[in-house]
């Protein structure tokens, strides 16, 4: 019976306990408000860049810097989290519409003080100069107001009003080359190779780009007249302005006509530690004949007529000039 009592007795004082507050309150139930109490949202880093012409991914720290105020219920309970920013939703926008917006609103929902979220978001940038553009990102969501008490289940029930609020945060956003990966050709081909025979080839790779390639695999592919080629290769990075050089045996048909030929080669590389792969289609030309070096026979045969011809010519008007020098004596 005594702890009935006591029980009972507890729970007269809260009911006190509630109506006190109420009248404290001017009658409408509401908790008192904390110093900071509500929401604080704030955005504490951006990272990724734009990568020109094709479809990239930003992402926004977004973080929650209220502090959790004292709470007249239990502390555990995220009912009575004033300062906790509900139901967000946030979306990002290009001021001027030069940046084309892929991903739609993003749904963060509940987070509460001294938590963050990362958001991404999807974007192409597309025939625009290289630089720094600025975006906006706005969050929409809704935060407790007031905790009433009262209602028709009696003075011991509570009510839980929430307020939507919007806040817009200026961004910007990094539009970049990337990774640019090209065959370096020297005269317009990478080499010569023998029709029937087998021969090395060096053909260079280089990072054309703004941003480094990581983790290379290269492989160059057979086509006619192309019968086999002995290579693969894996590199660990190429920073931008700078290349590498791979070696590989190339297998040619004996009946390929000469000429020059397209050799393709599969590049796939990260632009990053975490980047996704990527994989571009190249190609190497290559010269096809009797002997490596025969390209070259044409122009140096042409070149070589040229000088006998210079040499020709100088040693007549040498003789001339002689001749006229001898006359002029005997008369």
């Amino acid at each position: 019976m005594l702890l009935g009592h006591i029980g009972i007795t507890h729970l007269f004082l809260l009911i006190l306990l509630l109506l006190s507050l109420g009248q404290c309150s001017g009658g409408d139930g509401g908790l008192p408000k904390a110093p900071g109490a509500g929401p604080n949202l704030h955005v504490t880093s951006v990272y990724g860049n734009l990568e020109l012409g094709r479809p990239s991914s930003i992402f926004v720290v977004l973080e929650n810097g209220a502090l959790p105020g004292a709470l007249p219920a239990d502390e555990d309970d995220p009912a009575f989290q004033r300062e906790a920013a509900r139901g967000i939703v946030a979306e990002i926008a290009s001021p001027d519409g030069g940046i084309e917006i892929l991903s739609g609103p993003q749904m963060a929902g509940l987070l509460a003080g001294g938590e963050s979220t990362i958001l991404q978001f999807s974007a192409l940038a597309e025939g625009l100069p290289l630089g720094i553009y600025p975006i906006n990102l706005r969050c929409n969501y809704s935060h407790l107001s007031r905790v009433a008490s009262g209602g028709d289940d009696g003075p011991t029930s509570l009510v839980f009003d929430y307020e939507q609020a919007s806040i817009e945060f200026p961004l910007k956003a990094e539009i970049v080359a990337g990774p640019r990966m090209e065959i370096e050709e020297e005269g317009g081909w990478s080499g010569g190779v023998a029709a029937g025979e087998e021969a090395e080839l060096e053909i260079s790779v280089a990072n054309l780009g703004d941003e480094t390639a990581q983790d290379l695999q290269i492989q160059f592919l057979p086509r006619p007249p192309f019968l086999m080629i002995e290579n693969r290769w894996a590199i660990s990075s190429i920073a931008p302005g700078e290349g590498a050089a791979v070696s590989l045996n190339v297998f040619t048909d004996e009946n390929a006509s000469y000429g020059c030929y397209a050799l393709p080669c599969l590049i796939a590389y990260k632009d990053g530690p975490d980047g996704e792969i990527r994989k571009e289609e190249k190609a190497a030309l290559v010269y096809v004949g009797d002997r490596p070096y025969s390209i070259w026979i044409y122009p140096a045969a042409a070149c070589l007529i040229l000088l006998l011809s210079a040499l020709l010519w100088l040693a007549l008007v040498r003789r001339r000039s002689g001749q006229r020098r001898i006359r002029i004596v005997k008369s």
